[in-house]
This record gives structure tokens, C-alpha cells and sequence, in this order.
């Protein structure tokens, strides 16, 4: 018997080591809403259709009320933007001071590549790369 389907990504987690630097990041510069934040923990953000959470890795490894959970290293994942907001993100990105690592043309959609304050790897890609629907 196959299993049914699985709908969406419903959350993201990423860990950082600056909660504080990752929360001015994501919602000032990528635009992002504070949902909720708990000190020392974690920041959780409203990321389009789904959530985008940001938690401090050794705050979660002794976890009680969840399995523990962390992530030490370089992470990556990517938010999907419009194809005509390309140019606008490359811009922001230069006003913010924020330095694009990679611009990548994959054919079916544009990439461009940058870090966050934790050195993790975000990427902005135009919608039509992947074969899933909105």
C-alpha cells in the first residue's frame, strides 16, 4: 500500500549561534515576520506559506519537552522568490551590506547565494526550478 501524500515543508529549522543578530537578519534584511521568540532559545518567523525556525543549537540539545535536537557547521536552504523580484533581492542585498557569494542561472530559474550572520548558506531562488506546485 502506498502512503499518502505528503503535502509541504510546514517549518525549517536552522541554528545559529546569535539569536539576537539572527532575528535582525531575517526580519530586516530578507524581510521576514517575528512570530515568536523565546530568549536564549529561539526566534521563529513567518516565512510565506510556511515557518522559518531559528534556534540557538545548545539550547535544544538538552531538550525535555521535544526530542533533542541541534546542528553544528554550515547549513543551507533556500527561500523561493518571484522571477521579476530577482534584481530588487540582488539590490536590497547591496543596500543591506549583505555580500552575494553566488549568482547561479540554472536554466529553469535564477539562484543567488548568501551568508547570514551564523555563516549559514541562504539562498533566493525564482520559482520553476523544482517540480512542485504552490
Amino acid at each position: 500500500m502506498k502512503a499518502p501524500a505528503v503535502n509541504k515543508v510546514v517549518e525549517t529549522g536552522v541554528y545559529v549561534t546569535d539569536l539576537d543578530a539572527a532575528r535582525e537578519f531575517y526580519t530586516n534584511v530578507v524581510g521576514l515576520e517575528l512570530y515568536t521568540e523565546e530568549k536564549n532559545r529561539h526566534v521563529f518567523l513567518k516565512a510565506g506559506k510556511s515557518m522559518l525556525l531559528i534556534f540557538r543549537a545548545e539550547a535544544t540539545l538538552n531538550e525535555r519537552r521535544l526530542p533533542p535536537h541541534g546542528a553544528t557547521g554550515v547549513q543551507h536552504f533556500a527561500f523561493e522568490i518571484e522571477g521579476k523580484d530577482f534584481d530588487y533581492w540582488k539590490r536590497r542585498l547591496a543596500e543591506k551590506g549583505v555580500p552575494v557569494e553566488r549568482e547561479v542561472d540554472w536554466g529553469r530559474a535564477r539562484s543567488v547565494y548568501f551568508r547570514d550572520p551564523s555563516n549559514n548558506v541562504v539562498e533566493l531562488i525564482t520559482k520553476g526550478n523544482w517540480p512542485i506546485a504552490d
